[in-house]
């Protein structure tokens, strides 16, 4: 019998997922509790551009209408026709999201730091007749729809300031005042076997796959996330945001917002628990998570300090959690209950419907306290892979998906050790990043590896120097060689550099990091790191 862990409450550990499509879940549930007035996007650049909920679902049901009858969407029945969306994040981008599923269509969400190659593949490998992109993507997308063959009719610039969404050519215009409403879902098996959406995984092991998310993964992955911590949230409110990350604007916006709930991954954090800008800005924070990325007990705390900086009141009273999970889960299956804290590394507890085992190389449950590799089972986990069989095979075994994460158990609690193997010992990029980050001439790090043919992978830092000059690479090696184990030693090579590349959210994009360290290590362009 394995022995698979759950959510401690056993009956948020069986808890029932709705038998709704999301849309309705979000709309016309009793588990969606905002007014129709009630304000729920806002651009913080400027406040008086916002949506209501009546607003928001106006301008779904109007891209639903204006992608059906302008470009087919959903016109031979539900889960066929893909439109791939590239942009940040503009205040009509969820009305876009949501009016794609309500055509009948399927949202492939292509990456903001895709290339021209990268989305093309994309666009390709989904089939997909359709792009939709912000104005700072259109040459991107333009370029990228051209090698697909796509016309330029069939690229669409979303405009949140203007409330326009047109083609660059052919004058069609998909917001309209013209409605269609979505199809309601409620048989469990069609709910099940739908697909909605196409998330591209980040592809370290190879080129990136689509994850096929379903109805009931999102509809699960919102319960989940939400139904146990909306206590907590409800006492909360009777005790009485940007489209591009960039630090000046999120620190502005933070406290001319006063805001109460803030996630983010590990490298903000950071920066900002080292930042002498951070003083009061996140005085207000009610909540505060992570996830995306591995972040140690040391990092958590020094954050933690930050968060709590404000006049008077005591750290205790707030505590950054984490939260882990996969593309491939829809999001989320572990968190930190709100209310609750903890500063060691934790990953958080189980969240509910979901089933967690650490197993060996044998696919045998390891004992708490050994490492194993994390599988899991749960509504929220996709059926497979679009268009890709044997990737679907290889990530399921007996049912379980194989989330390819190591994790322990220790105390009660997990914790996720993301790893990479140097001569068949596991080398862990997130904890010699945190040993960086403690040099104080060191501001920020990022560790890669680098392919060996007799080694596998040897890992290589880039670094951020607090000043230009105040360290050499031997210094920062024998910062490493000094507080861990030969395998950890930087034998890759140390790079520094005037920031650490990240995406929109701010998440470390490490692929341009072996990039450039094939060009400046002389590495092969087909070289797999």
């Amino acid at each position: 019998m394995p022995r698979s862990y759950t959510h401690r409450d056993p009956y948020f550990a069986d808890l029932e997922i709705p038998a709704v499509d999301l849309l309705t879940l979000l709309f016309d549930s009793e588990h969606s509790l905002a007014k129709d007035a009630s304000v729920v996007h806002v651009e913080a650049a400027n406040p008086a551009n916002k949506l209501t909920k009546s607003e928001l679902r106006s301008f779904i049901e109007q891209v639903a209408h204006g992608l059906h009858t302008n470009y087919g969407t959903g016109a031979n029945g539900p889960s066929q026709d893909v439109v791939t969306v590239i942009g940040f994040g503009q205040i009509l981008m969820p009305a876009v999201f949501y009016g794609v599923i309500a055509a009948g269509g399927v949202f492939s969400a292509a990456s903001p730091s895709s290339t021209v190659s990268e989305l093309a593949r994309q666009i390709s490998e989904a089939k997909s007749g359709l792009v939709i992109c912000g104005r700072e993507h259109v040459d991107v997308a333009t370029k990228a729809a051209a090698q697909c063959k796509l016309p330029a009719r069939n690229i669409l610039v979303l405009d949140s300031t203007s409330r326009s969404l047109n083609s660059i050519a052919g004058k069609v215009e998909a917001i309209t005042g013209s409605r269609v409403p979505w199809d309601r879902v409620a048989d469990r098996q069609a709910l099940r076997d739908s697909l909605i959406v196409i998330l591209w995984s980040s592809g370290t092991t190879g080129l990136p796959k689509g994850v096929m998310l379903s109805h009931q993964n999102l509809v699960a992955e919102t319960i989940t996330t939400s139904v146990y911590n909306r206590k907590w949230a409800m006492e909360q409110i009777e005790k009485g945001w940007m489209r591009k990350y960039n630090w000046p604007d999120l620190l502005r916006y933070a406290k001319a917002f006063k805001i109460t709930a803030f996630y983010t991954v590990p490298s903000i954090y950071l920066r900002m628990s080292k930042a002498p800008q951070v003083t009061d800005q996140f005085s207000w924070l009610a909540g505060a998570v992570t996830g995306a990325a591995p972040m140690d007990g040391k990092l958590q705390q020094s954050a933690n300090k930050k968060l709590g900086a404000a006049a008077g009141r005591p750290q205790q009273q707030l505590m950054l959690g984490q939260t882990w999970g996969l593309s491939e889960t829809t999001g989320a299956v572990t968190a930190v209950p709100a209310g609750e804290s903890d500063d060691t590394g934790s990953i958080g507890s189980i969240l509910p419907t979901i089933q967690l085992r650490l197993v060996d190389e044998d696919f045998q449950d390891v004992e708490p306290g050994q490492e194993g590799e994390l599988v899991i089972k749960g509504p929220v986990v996709t059926r497979g892979y679009y268009r890709n069989p044997s990737a679907t095979r290889d990530a399921f075994r007996d049912g379980w998906f194989c989330s390819g994460d190591i994790g322990v158990m220790r105390n009660g609690k997990f914790y996720v050790v993301d790893r990479k193997k140097y001569k068949g010992l596991q080398v862990a990029p997130a904890e010699i990043e945190g040993l960086l980050v403690e040099h104080p001439l060191i501001k920020e790090a990022a560790v890669i590896g680098l392919p060996d043919p007799s080694a596998g992978d040897l890992p290589c830092a880039f670094v951020v120097p607090e000043e230009s000059g105040s360290l050499t690479a031997t210094d920062v090696k024998k910062f490493v060689a000094d507080r861990m184990a030969p395998h950890n030693q930087l034998r890759g090579g140390v790079f520094f550099v005037d920031e650490i590349p990240k995406n929109a959210i701010g998440k470390l994009l490490r692929r341009e990091l072996r990039e450039r360290a094939k060009k400046e290590m002389g590495v092969a362009q087909g070289a797999k790191l």
